[in-house]
């Protein structure tokens, strides 16, 4: 989240309205689909990151896995 989300998405600057800076804050879009739909790039979702190269698929299934393991704080 550090290296490719949080730049755009933090207090300071909530593209979006999208707050990934805690984990609270990404719990959130996590638990909600939007994460993982945005860096998917499914339909209905903004994809992400905006203006770049798609995230990895290994990338992606780091984020499916860590959202299908509920979220974990870690």
């Amino acid at each position: 989240m550090d290296a490719k989300c949080s730049g755009c998405h933090n207090p300071a600057n909530l593209g979006g309205n999208i707050d990934v800076s805690t984990y609270n804050a990404i719990k959130v879009v996590a638990l909600n689909g939007k994460l993982y739909g945005s860096v998917a790039h499914q339909t209905g979702y903004s994809p992400m990151p905006k203006n770049a190269a798609k995230l990895s698929d290994c990338e992606i299934r780091q984020i499916q896995k860590w959202i299908h393991a509920g979220v974990l704080n870690n």
